[in-house]
């Protein structure tokens, strides 16, 4: 009798115990279903991407949006926010649709600066030195307008100054392609005489500055530098429009 009574505390204690681990079961399935049908928000293609298009092309030609995924479904390392990839180039195309992710996104010095360059544009260096460059403070990404000063023979009107190119992004400065570079050593500095050099002798060295223009503004920049001289001004960041003007002479220049 005894033992009959000790089996049956047991199956019901085994019962008891079996019934609370299928409800805590069922509560962390439950908690992990609800946790993977979490929405989250990453940017998705909305449409074919080509390799090569910049993030912030992307943004503002629509090619990309915010959306919200449930959680099972978001890629590793997905973007939330094109800041996270900013001054980054698509190194392979996308789908529509298709999670944009940090993997899919390099620096232009990682798969070559052609891929940086906007569709329908080409690269073009000129030659720069601080003077010319704002202060030796360019860098990759900023917007610059080019002003030119020509000076005409004598048979001609005297000199005049005009903005020639309104919005020009510029590429690269020297051979550094990335938005934020690592800073250069105290030697770099001395070797290569780039922009942000501490050296005074070293920032007066000339560097190159390459430029994203249409084939007709090449003609237009490759005439001016050769018929007179040229100097860049750097555009805010929240630049949208540039007035126009009229330019500049000997006779206009107080007006």
């Amino acid at each position: 009798m005894k033992s009959r009574l000790l089996i049956l505390v047991a199956a019901i204690l085994l019962g008891v115990t079996a019934a609370f681990m299928t409800v805590r079961y069922l509560d962390d399935a439950t908690a992990r279903l609800n946790a993977d049908a979490e929405p989250v928000q990453v940017m998705v293609a909305t449409q074919d991407v080509p390799r090569g298009m910049t993030a912030e092309e992307m943004l503002a030609k629509g090619y990309a949006t915010l959306e919200e995924v449930p959680r099972r479904y978001v890629a590793d390392g997905a973007v939330s926010a094109m800041s996270t990839i900013e001054g980054k180039v698509l190194a392979t195309s996308l789908s529509s649709g298709e999670q944009l992710t940090m993997a899919r996104f390099r620096y232009p010095s990682a798969i070559g600066l052609s891929y940086s360059i906007p569709e329908g544009f080409v690269a073009m260096s000129i030659s720069a030195n601080d003077v010319k460059c704002v202060g030796g403070m360019l860098k990759p990404g900023d917007f610059v307008l080019v002003v030119v000063t020509l000076e005409p023979g004598p048979a001609e009107e005297g000199a005049e100054t005009q903005i020639l190119l309104s919005k020009v992004r510029v590429l690269a400065v020297g051979v550094q392609t990335e938005v934020e570079p690592a800073p250069a050593t105290s030697q770099e500095s001395q070797t290569t005489g780039l922009v942000g050099s501490t050296e005074p002798e070293q920032r007066a060295t000339a560097v190159t500055i390459t430029l994203a223009l249409s084939p007709a503004d090449v003609e237009k920049l490759v005439f001016a530098e050769e018929q007179g001289s040229v100097r860049l001004a750097l555009l805010p960041a929240t630049a949208t429009d540039v007035p126009v003007t009229t330019g500049r002479t000997l006779q206009s220049i107080f007006e």
